[in-house]
């Protein structure tokens, strides 16, 4: 969800993490699960940052779906893949010069 940025922001984008109960009963595996999360956005984060108009603010809620334990690389690619796609789409259209040249 893109918003008006109140005033004093720190931070261009808000993002939230969750992994279910209902898929991992264990808590030490959701939160296991939950710091790849973070820790593949804190490296990522920077190329959506970047896409975020001025005085907007995206709002980002990111839930672990799968059933399987996964590893970094796994978690990795996917939300790299996310922040791509997402950022593409927030990124405004390139100019395109159309006059003509003689």
């Amino acid at each position: 969800m893109l918003l008006p940025a109140p005033d004093g922001t720190a931070s261009p984008v808000q993002a939230g993490f969750s992994v279910p109960k209902k898929k991992f009963r264990s808590s030490v595996k959701r939160h296991r699960i939950r710091r790849l999360m973070v820790e593949v956005w804190r490296h990522h984060k920077h190329t959506l940052h970047a896409a975020i108009p001025p005085g907007q603010q995206l709002h980002l809620f990111l839930i672990f779906t799968d059933t399987k334990l996964p590893d970094l690389a796994l978690v990795q690619k996917a939300i790299v893949a996310g922040v791509d796609k997402l950022a593409a789409i927030l990124q405004p259209p390139a100019a395109t010069d159309t006059a003509q040249q003689p």
